[in-house]
């Protein structure tokens, strides 16, 4: 019974190792925003959890990014992406995590598990595709 239960996981984790990841070709390469606060455990999750999980979806079809939300500098590249949204609520002005599809969607927040409907999302809003209703809470359009 060892033996064959044995077996059985190691051909699991052999075909699990060797399955080959899904890549996306864009139609055009865009540019993903990120910002963060550096003490906030939500900006830290999207870092480890997504960043590399998007170069590794798009690769060259994505320029990713990052901007801390307390570095002043910061300030006139979130500014500009904030004054180019549709009824962005400014309640919400400087919270992070937050990240912007440049030209098409701004999102704030995030939940582990989101990174697979934003992956999705940024494949729709290429396509001009209607985006998901997973993330559209707290999702604000480009104008």
């Amino acid at each position: 019974m060892k033996k064959t239960l044995l077996i059985l996981l190691s051909i699991f984790l052999l075909c699990g190792c060797s399955l080959k990841k899904d890549t996306i070709t864009l139609s055009k390469t865009v540019t993903f925003k990120f910002f963060y606060i550096e003490t906030c455990s939500e900006c830290k999750a999207f870092k480890s959890n997504v960043i590399s999980k998007l170069e590794d979806t798009f690769g060259d079809s994505i320029i990713i990014e990052q901007y801390d939300l307390d570095d002043t500098s910061t300030q006139e590249v979130y500014d500009e992406v904030i004054d180019s949204l549709i009824d962005f609520d400014e309640s919400y002005y400087g919270l992070g995590p937050a990240y912007a599809l440049e030209g098409y969607f701004f999102k704030l927040g995030y939940t582990s598990g989101d990174e697979d409907y934003l992956i999705d999302d940024i494949e729709r809003a290429v396509n001009g595709e209607e985006l998901s209703d997973e993330l559209s809470g707290l999702r604000f359009t480009y104008q």
